[in-house]
């Protein structure tokens, strides 16, 4: 336990989910159904009553529509778990490898919350993702530099959850905006290394044996 090593991979899979999604841009319409104007949408990595309380508070100045990110949760994804292999061996020369530890699976929850002042506002954020998500997406993550020395890629899926809850206000005090929201989850498929416990192993160069072809065996 005191081998610790820490490479970032959860801050990385994370920033890597909000960059997948960080790019929504909704449009205003005029009554013919014709574009007058296009909105980037306010993408925050905070919870989403983080996000209200500043929305009360006037000095933060935080603009509508936004989109709240958070992680909800950790936990190891035991369909994942094959064995109890140690790892596997990187080969770094001619006469030695590196070692690989098997890493953790771990699957990471994700919540996301959009508030926004219109319907259709939250309408358009929403098919920018649901189409693609059918039944998931991919991210694109890298094997830590203290680990590899090569750029080896690693693939996690980001699974929707499948629905929204959307939640209207019933009841607003005279200078209160209207808000509308949608919150929804995902889950990230991810991996948590172990520290280096092994130096690196010398490679098999030859075996020293010899083989002899025999026939005649009868395979039961």
């Amino acid at each position: 336990m005191k081998n610790q090593a820490h490479y970032f991979e959860i801050k990385d899979i994370v920033t890597q989910f909000v960059a997948a999604f960080n790019n929504v841009v909704i449009k205003r319409y005029n009554k013919d159904r014709v574009e007058q104007d296009q909105i980037n949408v306010r993408y925050v990595y905070s919870p989403k009553d983080r996000v209200l309380h500043d929305l009360v508070n006037k000095s933060q100045h935080l603009k509508l529509p936004v989109v709240a990110v958070s992680m909800s949760s950790i936990e190891r994804d035991n369909e994942r778990v094959f064995n109890k292999i140690y790892g596997q061996y990187e080969t770094n020369s001619d006469v030695e490898s590196k070692h690989l530890p098997m890493p953790i699976p771990v699957n990471i929850g994700m919540n996301m919350s959009i508030m926004s002042r219109y319907q259709s506002d939250i309408d358009q954020i929403i098919s920018n993702f649901i189409p693609y998500n059918n039944p998931y997406i991919v991210i694109s993550w890298k094997l830590p530099d203290e680990l590899s020395s090569r750029i080896t890629e690693i693939r996690s899926e980001v699974l929707w959850g499948g629905s929204l809850s959307l939640n209207y206000p019933n009841e607003l005090q005279p200078n209160q905006p209207t808000r509308v929201s949608a919150d929804t989850s995902f889950t990230i498929k991810g991996w948590i290394f172990p520290g280096k416990a092994v130096q690196p192993a010398k490679n098999i160069l030859h075996i020293n044996t010899n083989f002899t072809p025999v026939s005649g065996f009868e395979y039961i």
